[in-house]
């Protein structure tokens, strides 16, 4: 863990008390809230450090505040990960949200190795009615991936991290003209350079339950370009510990096409 900034308060309120981890785009603190008394959550997200990168550090402050904007909306659901408030302090924002006892789904099965198939289940399910309310509110997260599911310690399944989540209304914004987002959890049809949409995130969950039953990601290779390639144009290694029943829902939450996904409805039913 590294060495909090000695009384670091960030919005006045907001005291850093230490580092819970480092992701692509921030860093997370364990933090107190002054005002209320309670421990909370703080990410703050990295800005680019490179010369004449006024414009992205101004994207990146947008893109926080959209992050914050778009959780606020669904910070009463039970499968989502509260997102309480937004601060930009010395012109980088810090995303305040609830504070998870417990651990991310990578963690869990880097630790313990693939899910028993009641727990695949229940993840599935609490995933499917997150997406439903985001998808209901027009929100596509696009970063659906284990490092984002939080399974914490009284058993509840959130989808945290809307850092790069698009409302249809918003800008699409992409760093440096790239995509956004993790390859091997990453939609064909967004490698494309297509439209951000609802069947993307399908995708995505398909990719992350198939890890969570086999202990492997179906795509993961030993380059980037070969990542990509897989994600594109080939299919993903048979399934050997799935029932039959849930193989053939990931296989469909797999397919290629985003028109030939089933909708969340349907997998839900």
């Amino acid at each position: 863990m590294e060495e909090t900034p000695p009384e670091r308060t960030i919005g006045g309120r907001y005291r850093l008390v230490g580092q819970l981890g480092v992701g692509g785009f921030g860093r997370v603190w364990k933090a107190y809230d002054e005002a209320l008394g309670v421990q909370v959550a703080v990410k703050e997200v990295w800005l680019p450090q490179q010369a004449g990168s006024e414009a992205e550090h101004r994207e990146r402050v947008v893109r926080a505040a959209r992050e914050a904007r778009n959780a606020a909306r669904l910070r009463d659901h039970p499968h989502v990960v509260a997102v309480h408030d937004v601060v930009v302090e010395d012109g980088a924002p810090w995303i305040v949200m609830r504070l998870v006892d417990g651990r991310s789904l990578e963690e869990r099965l880097r630790a313990d190795g693939r899910l028993p198939a009641p727990l695949v289940t229940e993840t599935a399910v609490a995933l499917l009615k997150a997406l439903k309310a985001a998808h209901a509110a027009g929100i596509v997260h696009r970063d659906l991936k284990p490092a984002n599911v939080m399974l914490t310690d009284d058993d509840q399944i959130l989808l945290a991290d809307f850092g790069i989540a698009v409302h249809e209304t918003d800008t699409r914004l992409t760093t440096a003209g790239g995509v956004i987002g993790s390859a091997e959890y990453m939609a064909p049809e967004r490698l494309n350079g297509l439209q951000d949409r609802a069947a993307g995130d399908l995708f995505s969950l398909g990719v992350t339950l198939y890890e969570a039953i086999e202990g492997t990601s179906p795509f993961r290779r030993d380059t980037p370009t070969a990542t990509l390639a897989a994600v594109a144009l080939h299919d993903p290694p048979p399934m050997r510990h799935a029932d039959p029943v849930l193989a053939s829902l990931v296989t469909a939450l797999l397919a290629k096409k985003p028109e030939d996904r089933p909708s969340v409805d349907s997998t839900l039913a």
